[in-house]
């Protein structure tokens, strides 16, 4: 099985019961740690969203990501000729798109 990068934010199941909260509980990521070694605290929700409870230095075999947020942008930068542009997403991805792809695939997607 591959392991995905756990990050703030993304939803996940306990894998195992910790503390109060039972095997299976759902929570978000809201503390990333990789030093000295890899853990999370996970706030611990209802399903309206009120918060039940905050788990520390969770390990990663304890928990499994069961919904990634959508890509968030957090910076778009226009070429001064207007040719292309820089994006960057919350988690750091950048790309260079140009107007010439952007166009062909609204083009394609208004079909």
């Amino acid at each position: 099985m591959v392991k995905k990068e756990i990050q703030n934010y993304q939803t996940v199941r306990l894998l195992e019961s910790i503390g109060a909260f039972p095997k299976g509980e759902l929570g978000a990521i809201v503390e990333v740690y990789t030093f000295p070694y890899e853990t999370y605290d996970v706030e611990i929700v209802t399903d309206d969203g009120q918060t039940k409870g905050l788990l520390e230095a969770v390990r990663p075999e304890q928990i499994e990501v069961v919904f990634s947020p959508q890509p968030q942008l957090t910076a778009v930068s226009l070429a001064p000729d207007g040719t292309k542009a820089n994006i960057r997403f919350a988690d750091g991805t950048e790309i260079i798109l140009t107007a010439a792809d952007l166009y062909a695939h609204a083009v394609e997607y208004a079909k």
